[in-house]
């Protein structure tokens, strides 16, 4: 165990004091508060052509078409903070105005000569590009809604039945498929434990294939059983991937507090939807563990097979594929976690990491279902670290051409 605890010490100092590992982890930082951020960086460059709350605008009525309603409309616009000048007035004058910046724009109010109709003409500053076609539609609902009251007073509809037709309609939107679900972070949830799992997984090889070509290895052997050495390996790999994670969580939600307007009320409903409870986190984290145990100890041996580490990619070839097809088949399963290729890609031990958790968080999974397939990953876990042991005993010291399948297993058993 001293001898364990050893090798672990060593890896996770000479690991974390890499250049390549400080350098990604810092992007990675700064990448996620560059995209929590976006909304901010938008609003540098945003146009200033929006309409401000206190704008002014000139209407023109010369036809007279709104008669006494002219009053209500400025009145009107006074609720939102508009300011609507009436006087009368040139067009020329008042385009000469907008020009100068001293009004938003202009309101002409117009007569349709084929149906009678009110119809408007709005003026403003820019291009069709760049303006604000909001402002039209609110003069049309302003306009729009005293006609209906004009017609309604006609026809001796009272005042409180007035306003109770004109008051706003409350709702509310209820989705069948959201109760109990949770797909988008089912397939999220996939998408982060597949990196994570596979990557870090990945990180294992490259140390161990870094240290052959250093011949530090035979260093840590000649201090240790090649045992002490993978699993202390395995371990201290491990734990910083789950380190980096945190730290990559942590700014994640500092960054969401500190930079994310208040104002995106988008995010919180997203983020309110999701369900998660203490049982289902701890699940995932139980699936993290073994899914990397099985990932990691693949790539330790594969790892130990090479003696160059520009070697490792094609060796890494077969898991990478294993890993890869295990991905796909959980990530397109997320969305019919019924199915059964969805059950199918819970159960099978190299994609069960990455399908499960979807599964669960997605409520798409029974008690029965989640036991037998952390059993069944837990004994490919168990197996699979005896089997990588005793192949990476044989490898752990071999120099010059790769191994392949059956040097290996013949190395192995010679230990």
């Amino acid at each position: 165990m001293k001898d364990m605890l050893t090798v672990l010490k060593y890896t996770i100092k000479e690991n974390i004091s890499k250049k390549s590992f400080i350098i990604t982890t810092a992007i990675l930082v700064l990448l996620i508060v560059i995209i929590c951020n976006i909304p901010n960086i938008i609003n540098l460059f945003e146009d200033d052509e929006a309409v401000p709350e206190n704008a002014k605008f000139i209407v023109l009525d010369d036809e007279d078409l709104m008669a006494e309603n002219l009053n209500a409309l400025v009145e009107a616009g006074k609720l939102i903070n508009w300011d609507l000048e009436t006087e009368k007035q040139s067009i020329e004058d008042a385009i000469e105005r907008v020009k100068q910046g001293e009004v938003e724009g202009i309101v002409e109010i117009l007569k349709n000569e084929e149906t009678g109709m009110i119809k408007l003409r709005y003026t403003s500053n820019g291009s069709m590009f760049t303006d604000d076609n909001s402002v039209v539609t609110q003069f049309i609902s302003m306009i729009k809604g005293m006609q209906i009251n004009n017609a309604l007073i006609q026809a001796n509809v009272s005042i409180e039945q007035i306003s109770a037709i004109n008051s706003e309609i409350e709702f509310e939107t209820k989705h069948l498929d959201d109760e109990n679900d949770n797909f988008g972070i089912a397939m999220a949830a996939s998408f982060i434990l597949f990196f994570a799992v596979y990557f870090y997984g990945n990180s294992v090889a490259v140390s161990v294939s870094s240290e052959k070509t250093s011949r530090v290895m035979e260093t840590l052997v000649t201090s240790t059983t090649p045992r002490n050495i993978i699993i202390g390996k395995t371990i201290a790999m491990g734990l910083i991937g789950l380190g980096q994670m945190l730290l990559l969580i942590l700014t994640a939600v500092v960054s969401y507090k500190l930079f994310i307007p208040a104002d995106l009320d988008f995010i919180s409903s997203i983020i309110g939807s999701i369900n998660l409870s203490v049982s289902s986190v701890l699940i995932c984290i139980v699936y993290f563990v073994l899914g990397y145990t099985v990932y990691a100890f693949l790539n330790a041996v594969t790892g130990a097979t090479v003696s160059k580490v520009e070697d490792l990619q094609s060796a890494q070839t077969p898991i990478a594929l294993i890993a890869l097809v295990s991905f796909y088949l959980a990530y397109f399963t997320s969305t019919m976690p019924d199915s059964s290729a969805s059950k199918f890609a819970s159960m099978f031990p190299f994609s069960s990491a990455f399908s499960m958790p979807g599964r669960i968080l997605a409520g798409g999974a029974t008690s029965l279902e989640i036991t037998a397939s952390i059993a069944i990953l837990l004994l490919t876990a168990v197996l699979l670290t005896i089997i990588s042991i005793k192949a990476y005993s044989g490898a752990v010291l071999h120099y010059g051409k790769r191994l392949n399948i059956k040097e290996l297993f013949k190395l192995s058993k010679e230990q």
